[in-house]
């Protein structure tokens, strides 16, 4: 097991900080994303009424709103299969989505897994750790 001076160096704060910046960096480049590329995104979609709706009350919506949209558009273009078939997504959008975009959704979907393993690893070795 990992000693009790482990847990008191700056290597260990580190390493559970790491998590916690990790977060920030995750909101921060979402935030970038949802005030930047949104509104390019949605017109990327046009051909599908559930998303291209949203273009037009961008500009008069806040910034959570902005990350609900960007959630959305994410999650529909990380798993398109479930949007297509419930006709929210056009597949003509999901072939001819701009590469740009996708490769941004995909930076921000894998520091996302990159959240989670590092989060569960702390998890799990302060779990051992505890007596």
């Amino acid at each position: 097991m990992i000693g009790q001076q482990f847990w008191h160096s700056w290597l260990a704060f580190i390493l559970l900080l790491c998590p916690l910046l990790l977060a920030v960096t995750n909101l921060s480049f979402s935030y970038y994303l949802s005030r930047r590329y949104l509104k390019e995104m949605l017109e990327a979609l046009r051909r599908s009424q559930h998303f291209y709706r949203w273009t037009d009350s961008l500009p008069h919506e806040g910034w959570f709103t902005h990350f609900l949209m960007l959630a959305a558009v994410r999650g529909s273009m990380l798993w398109p299969g479930p949007a297509v078939r419930r006709d929210f997504l056009s597949s003509e959008d999901v072939d001819n989505f701009p590469p740009h975009l996708q490769r941004l959704l995909t930076l921000r979907n894998w520091m996302d897994v990159v959240l989670l393993v590092w989060g569960s690893i702390m998890y799990a070795l302060l779990k051992l750790t505890k007596h």
